[in-house]
């Protein structure tokens, strides 16, 4: 598989290299005969003038093995092609210079390079040679594969044509029957069908019919239930009034009891203010009658002040009667207000029940006409649904019967025009000979481009391999060459 990948790459580059290649080509020919002597050395006419060499690098004599053994005798080496069209003499040199190891490095590399671009010839040709040994290949056989389904076709029909002419008063009754068949298959099911659509009508109109009956039926029934629903939203309302009205009321009760007890306390302390100041002036008073010392006049002073004191308690007095009764008849109207609304929470409450037992039971009288309407609805709906389907079934059988005879008619021309044309029996049966043997022929030949691409594959293998060798010693010293360069 790795070998494939790798030949199948190489073909691709090699086919860009073509149409460069062909682009080249395509200068005039007198440019090309003027500068066919000025191309160089490592061209590909070079290399192509290289093969005996390389030759010898494959059986094991490569360039180095050379250059030791003339590096050894002290001799240069010998042209390659020179060799190969006759043998060389020996040439010696008595005053010849020694060569330097840095100029037998050079002249090894030199014949290395020689050797490895015919080398890379060579792997370029087998590749190109496998290639288009591969592509004959494959034509060969796509044009079996479609010369073979082109004979199975034909002689299908051949085998078909013979069938027919041989059964043919057996296909003429067979068919005909078929037709006659069908057709009455065909006229019942056009009745049915017929008759399950009259019935189907009928059903819908029934249904229609029946809906608005039980439309105009449950309309009282359903106008009453909508009044009781809203009678009963109405008290719901009336009842959330009252509970807030009833809240807001013993507030304001509550209000006016802590305000009356908090009047009438202060209106106590006041008086209990005033009995005590009293009380202190009359001591005064009667402690100065008591002292013969006391003059007249602060006798009269202590009375003045027993008196102020004495209406200022009255005083007192009066306002705690006030305050008593003005704060009683506040908590006393605030109570009143507050058990009326309680009364009238008490009445929302009554009417809330009475709304809510109203519409429990008109909903439940009309939930029950309603549920008897649809079960009536939903019989003729479910005959409805049957005649659907059974109108749907006759649709299917029409289709099937029609098709029936269709196919019987076509089966029944298709036999009467073969029976009337045995020319093109004979025709299609020469056609289809011709065919095999187009056929068979082009069978031979993909053997035999099978067994071609087999030998070509086995006999340039070991070529590609090292063609496929150096390319990959060539990436390799790109590689480190960027590398290095970079690095």
């Amino acid at each position: 598989m790795a070998d494939e990948t790798e030949e199948t790459k190489a073909e691709e580059r090699l086919e860009q290299a073509e149409t460069e290649e062909h682009a080249e080509q395509e200068e005039p020919e007198a440019s090309e005969e003027s500068d066919g002597n000025r191309r160089p050395a490592d061209g590909p006419a070079s290399l192509e003038s290289q093969d005996e060499p390389r030759a010898d690098a494959e059986q094991g004599n490569g360039p180095e093995d050379g250059d030791e053994a003339d590096a050894e005798q002290g001799t240069e080496p010998a042209d390659d092609s020179e060799e190969n069209d006759e043998p060389a003499e020996p040439v010696t040199e008595p005053a010849a210079e020694p060569v330097s190891p840095q100029q037998r490095i050079i002249d090894t590399a030199q014949r290395a390079a020689q050797a490895g671009t015919a080398s890379v010839t060579e792997g370029v040709s087998a590749v190109r040679e496998l290639s288009a040994a591969r592509r004959a290949h494959a034509t060969a056989f796509k044009e079996l594969e479609t010369l073979e389904r082109d004979t199975k076709r034909l002689a299908e029909q051949l085998e078909h044509r013979r069938d027919v002419e041989s059964n043919y008063e057996r296909i003429v009754e067979v068919q005909t029957a078929e037709i006659e068949d069908a057709g009455r298959a065909l006229e019942r099911a056009r009745v049915r069908r017929a008759n399950l659509e009259s019935q189907l009508e009928g059903k819908n109109n029934e249904l229609k019919r029946l809906k608005e009956a039980n439309s105009q039926k449950m309309a009282p029934s359903r106008k009453l239930m909508e009044q009781a629903k809203d009678a009963l939203a109405k008290a719901e309302r009336a009842q959330a009034e009252a509970r807030r009205a009833l809240k807001n009321a013993q507030a304001q009760a509550d209000e006016a009891t802590a305000s009356r007890d908090s009047k009438l306390q202060a209106a106590k302390r006041a008086a209990d203010t005033a009995s005590a100041k009293l009380a202190r002036q009359q001591d005064q008073l009667t402690e100065m009658r008591r002292d013969p010392s006391a003059g007249a006049k602060g006798l009269s002073q202590a009375s003045s002040s027993v008196a102020a004191a004495l209406a200022q308690l009255e005083n007192a007095r009066e306002n705690v009667a006030r305050v008593n009764q003005e704060t009683g008849q506040a908590v006393q109207i605030a109570q009143t207000h507050l058990y009326t609304q309680r009364k009238s929470l008490e009445e929302a409450e009554t009417d809330l029940a009475q709304a809510r037992a109203r519409e429990e039971e008109l909903r439940g009288a009309y939930d029950a006409k309603r549920s008897e309407a649809d079960e009536q609805e939903s019989a003729v709906s479910s005959k409805t649904s049957e005649l659907k389907e059974s109108l749907e079934q006759a649709r299917d059988d029409e289709a099937t019967a029609r098709g029936r005879g269709q196919a019987a008619q076509a089966t029944l021309e298709e036999a009467r025009d073969i029976h009337a044309h045995p020319e093109l029996t004979d025709e299609l049966s020469e056609r289809c000979q011709e065919s095999r043997a187009r056929t068979e022929e082009q069978r031979r030949l993909v053997e035999r481009l099978a067994t071609e691409e087999r030998i070509v594959r086995e006999r340039t293998q070991r070529t590609r391999k090292v063609f496929y060798a150096l390319v990959a010693a060539a990436v390799v010293i790109v590689l480190l060459a960027v590398l290095l360069a970079f690095g």
